[in-house]
């Protein structure tokens, strides 16, 4: 009983490490976005459109992706409190109550 409470520590562990590691390259990417978001300063207007409509939809996909790895660390989390909570016995039956005898 008690390997399947280290597999699941195991298991909750390295899916929280997962789920940070997706979140420090949603970060990473944010970071590279954020140094150069690809709006052209100049230009002609319909240009500029498209570049900040790509500009939405990437913001768009890190947001998803953002959401995607908390969630994925979360579920982490989760698993490895759940492995360290001992499992309830089931409790003994009371004790059936005395019936007086009638005579």
């Amino acid at each position: 009983m008690k390997s399947a409470g280290l597999l699941g520590r195991a298991a909750g562990l390295l899916v929280f490490v997962v789920g940070v590691g997706m979140l420090a390259t949603v970060f990473w990417h944010s970071w590279k976005l954020f140094l150069d978001p690809g709006i052209p300063s100049g230009g002609q207007g319909g240009e500029l459109i498209t570049r900040l409509v790509q500009l939405v939809v990437r913001l768009a996909f890190l947001l998803a992706m953002c959401v995607a790895a908390s969630l994925i660390a979360s579920k982490g989390i989760q698993l490895y409190t759940a492995a360290h909570r001992p499992v309830p016995l089931r409790p003994a039956a009371p004790p059936a109550p005395d019936i007086p005898a009638t005579d």
